[in-house]
């Protein structure tokens, strides 16, 4: 077994789009007191100097070890292991744990009726206040729509995006959405001009352009950094290699929320 600083882990491209698990306060607390936790299963990142890897299993003990402020984690060293071996891996961990966004969101909301709030039931299933409040939004969907995102035929942002339409008018969207395979940044043009023209499919026809296509690296580096912040990021840049990094925010209580998983303040 070795034992690897937490800056040389990294989540697996193979790890599908879910929430991430972050621990809660008494784990955390638990972690502090003893001073480790338990080992993370990974293989090797082919040509990184120095040596990177690749988490297979155990990343809720990496992200533990990270809240808990911990600088090194132990690690079980896998290889050589074939890339069907290893997406087993990783799909088993995140699988058979993982709920879907419209679960998550009903049991938010059982929490939140039995009075907690909507940060505490957050926690509870590792996401943020931001997130959390997110995933409820998905509840105001139509129930046909809420099927589509449970079973992963339409991603939790676009969804989101349909919210406040008409029953109608949100089956219609979902269905060009799978059609044309828009991104979240068409959908949310496409709900906001039938918003804006009172449900008039014709007055939502014409979709802004589509954006070049991305590195893919900086599309999952976006992903894994709106994971962790809970809300959008996004990544731009050169050929020269400037660039910026935006961290949208809706409302101050977002800000809020972004700034406590960044440590600000803390």
């Amino acid at each position: 077994m070795l034992t690897v600083p937490l800056d040389l882990l990294h989540i697996s491209p193979l790890r599908p789009a879910l929430p991430l698990p972050w621990p809660t306060a008494p784990a955390v607390a638990l972690a502090q007191a003893v001073g480790f936790v338990e080992p993370v299963t990974a293989r090797p990142i082919p040509g990184t100097t120095p040596q990177r890897y690749e988490i297979l299993t155990g990343l809720k003990h990496w992200l533990l070890a990270q809240r808990a402020q911990l600088a090194t984690v132990p690690l079980y060293l896998r290889e050589p292991l074939s890339e069907q071996d290893a997406r087993q891996l990783v799909e088993h961990e995140a699988g058979p744990d993982a709920q879907d966004p419209i679960a998550e969101a009903q049991a938010i909301q059982a929490e939140v009726y039995q009075g907690r709030s909507i940060a505490a039931a957050g926690r509870t299933l590792g996401l943020s206040r931001t997130a959390a409040s997110h995933r409820r939004r998905l509840l105001r969907l139509a129930p046909s729509v809420r099927a589509r995102v449970a079973t992963g035929e339409l991603a939790p942002g676009k969804a989101r995006a349909l919210v406040g339409l008409d029953e109608r008018v949100q089956l219609e969207l979902a269905h060009r959405i799978a059609r044309e395979g828009l991104n979240t940044r068409q959908v949310e043009a496409l709900a906001k001009a039938y918003k804006q023209n009172g449900g008039h499919p014709h007055a939502a026809a014409v979709l802004p352009p589509a954006p070049p296509a991305q590195d893919p690296d900086l599309a999952r580096l976006e992903i894994d950094l709106a994971e962790r912040l809970g809300t959008r990021v996004t990544i731009g840049y050169s050929e020269a290699g400037r660039g910026q990094l935006t961290i949208d925010f809706a409302s101050l209580e977002i800000l809020e929320g972004v700034l406590e998983r960044m440590g600000y303040g803390s």
